[in-house]
């Protein structure tokens, strides 16, 4: 039989176990070996130094020919081609049951291979002979021109590269090395299967009638589709007064006498029944009337009052008009003759509503993506009231659409978390767009310092920071803490356009409005909405008040992390960052993005199925990585026992 360490790994740990000697006990005698080196050598893992074996085994009383070859050249060099050709196939392979006369045999073909001199044929010829001593099914010419070629037995590394170019359509197409191997070994067409990984093109898309069926709804028009209908409105109108009213008698009696005594000079009865209303029509204040977390300003309370109260009719009868015009373009939503993109989003303020529309608008838009004529689900310019039935336009749209947008928001909703899971699960391209803080002209691209290394983000902070803490970071501070002081410290050096500007522009994705409550003192709260509402409204630039600064710069930098979070969990550790395709038992990734342009050219490049990809490896998988946004879009596990269960039930 031929040395292996398989073989080895057996003997020791039997010879070990048989002297009756624990790990702890024999590591004290056998010098030079951690408890690791013994964990992986036992196992047949990995070969620990040639002079640990060599002490290990005259302990033991191993006998030299069972461990000294496997330090010859030709052994090691034998395994380099074992390990590429496992992970080729997806299982061990070994020359252990062989006897030592077949095993050199096989060391002769293998010279014979390596060295890249072969012409095609005969490499093909050599590679199938050396598979016969492995019990290795052999590979087909159609195969082998693919992917191999002779030029891949030019070096170790070589024949490396052509197995990784191999294992990246592998992992898009298989749920395991071993059913790709099989499957694209023997299939009548090598191109066929493959044709899901060409590039397609994008010459069907532009040459499509351009997509004007849709009505543009004005922005400022966006929050009518918000509220039920305007008939709905008007049955509501005495309730709705009443409330209104509540609310602004309560305003007053907030700044006269404080929220404690304005609150006590109702009745429990009356609390509770405008308790009843503000649940009844969606109140956006947190907690009701009866919660001791109740504290919101008299100013909250009076915009919550005009948000909530009765409508006059000219504003229902325009009202009538934009949920008319969105309920046109569901029609043509649901006629289309096709559907590319659908939207996935949660619209619970007026801020998600315009947050959304402006995304959507500005990359349709966008110079690369516009030409292609997509027909795209806006939910923003479409209704229905009909809770049930908007559910199932949703469906139908997302089972249309070839590609998912997931707007990544402050709060998300199980109803958009479970739109990105199904068309992940139907085998369809997730993108996941995550906000950024954006001010060029003081450096701040969040997303790309989010990127950065631990070290890089402290050199900056060492070299731009002007705190003695800056100078000498503590080891303590992680990666997150840098990447927020070094966003603290490009703020510090912004006046008030600045200010202005980062409100105007990021009001909507931050949710600016629904931030106040980090203002402790109410009068600042009242300053701050009154500063907003000139920016946002108004569309002027004045002058953020001086005892407001530190706060918005705070406010910013504590919204724009929160972001930051949920960018990284998403490409890394989010439950819905990886699910199974339901027809393949392949695992299926989401991609994310960080701005419009990076989104256009994603979604451009997932149309012509030209994705920049590259193959990671780590102690638990094998990764298929989007190359521009660190995204990791198909995943096979290494875990041996969870590969062989898949291939076994999962099909069945």
């Amino acid at each position: 039989m031929a040395a292996s360490l398989k073989t080895l790994a057996d003997q020791i740990r039997k010879t070990r176990e048989k002297r009756s000697m624990s790990r702890q006990d024999f590591l004290s005698v056998v010098t030079g070996m951690s408890d690791s080196d013994l964990d992986r050598l036992e196992s047949g893992e990995k070969l620990p130094r040639r002079e640990t074996v060599e002490a290990v085994c005259k302990f033991l009383a191993i006998n030299d020919k069972h461990w000294k070859p496997l330090f010859s050249t030709q052994s090691t060099k034998r395994k380099r081609f074992e390990d590429t050709i496992e992970e080729l196939i997806g299982v061990p392979v070994s020359l252990e049951r062989l006897d030592q006369a077949a095993a050199d045999a096989a060391d002769r073909v293998l010279d014979e291979l390596m060295g890249g001199t072969a012409t095609a044929d005969q490499a093909l010829s050599l590679l199938n002979r050396l598979l016969t001593f492995y019990g290795i099914s052999h590979m087909s010419k159609e195969f082998f021109d693919h992917y191999i070629s002779p030029r891949a037995f030019a070096s170790d590394s070589r024949l490396r590269e052509a197995v990784e170019h191999y294992q990246i359509d592998a992992i898009r197409l298989f749920s395991s090395f071993t059913e790709a191997y099989e499957t694209l070994n023997h299939v009548l067409s090598l191109l066929a299967i493959l044709a899901p990984l060409s590039s397609m093109g994008d010459s069907n898309f532009r040459e499509r009638r351009p997509w004007q069926s849709i009505n543009n709804i004005d922005e400022d028009r966006l929050a009518d589709l918000g509220y039920i209908s305007a008939a709905q409105f008007r049955k509501e109108r005495g309730e709705r007064t009443a409330l209104s009213e509540f609310l602004r008698d309560l305003a007053e009696k907030h700044e006269e006498k404080g929220p404690k005594e304005a609150l006590g000079s109702f009745s429990q009865d009356k609390l509770r029944r405008m308790d009843a209303l503000l649940r009844t029509f969606s109140s956006t204040i947190p907690h009701g009337f009866l919660s001791p977390l109740f504290v919101p300003d008299a100013d909250a309370l009076r915009r919550e009052a005009e948000r909530l109260g009765p409508k006059e009719e000219q504003d229902l009868s325009r009202m009538e008009r934009t949920q008319s015009a969105a309920l046109q373009n569901l029609s043509n939503y649901l006629t289309a003759d096709y559907m590319d993109v659908y939207v996935a989003t949660s619209m619970r303020t007026a801020a998600d509503f315009v947050s959304v529309n402006r995304f959507v608008t500005a990359l349709f838009s966008y110079p690369d993506i516009a030409p292609l004529n997509l027909r795209y689900f806006n939910p923003t310019q479409s209704w229905i009231e009909d809770r049930v039935a908007k559910g199932l336009v949703e469906a139908l749209m997302l089972r249309r659409a070839f590609v998912t947008i997931y707007m990544a928001q402050k709060e998300d909703t199980f109803g958009k978390d479970s739109e990105a899971s199904v068309a992940l699960g139907q085998g369809k391209p997730v993108i996941v767009y995550v906000p950024r803080l954006y001010v060029p002209d003081l450096e701040i691209d969040s997303s790309a310092l989010g990127l950065m290394p631990r070290n890089d983000l402290a050199a900056l902070v060492a070299n731009e920071g002007s705190l003695a803490s800056d100078k000498e970071i503590d080891a303590t501070f992680d990666r997150e803490a840098l990447h927020g002081r070094i966003l603290t410290i490009r703020l510090e050096k912004g006046g008030p356009d600045h200010f202005a500007e980062i409100a105007r522009t990021h009001w909507a994705d931050f949710d600016l409005y629904g931030e106040t409550d980090r203002f402790t003192d109410e009068a600042q709260r009242r300053m701050f909405r009154g500063w907003l509402d000139a920016v946002v409204k108004l569309q002027t630039s004045p002058t953020l008040p001086a005892s407001l600064i530190e706060p918005f710069r705070k406010m910013v930098v504590a919204i724009t992390m929160r972001f930051e979070r949920r960018a990284e969990i998403f490409r890394e550790v989010h439950p819905l960052a990886l699910q199974v395709i339901l027809s393949t038992g392949v695992l299926n990734g989401i991609l994310v993005v960080r701005s419009v342009e990076s989104c256009a050219e994603l979604l451009s490049n997932v149309i012509r199925n030209e994705l920049n990809l590259e193959l990671k490896l780590d102690e638990s998988n094998y990764r298929v990585v989007e190359t521009r946004t660190k995204s990791t879009i198909r995943v096979i596990s290494r875990n041996r026992l969870l590969s062989n269960a898949f291939r076994a039930f999962y099909r069945s």
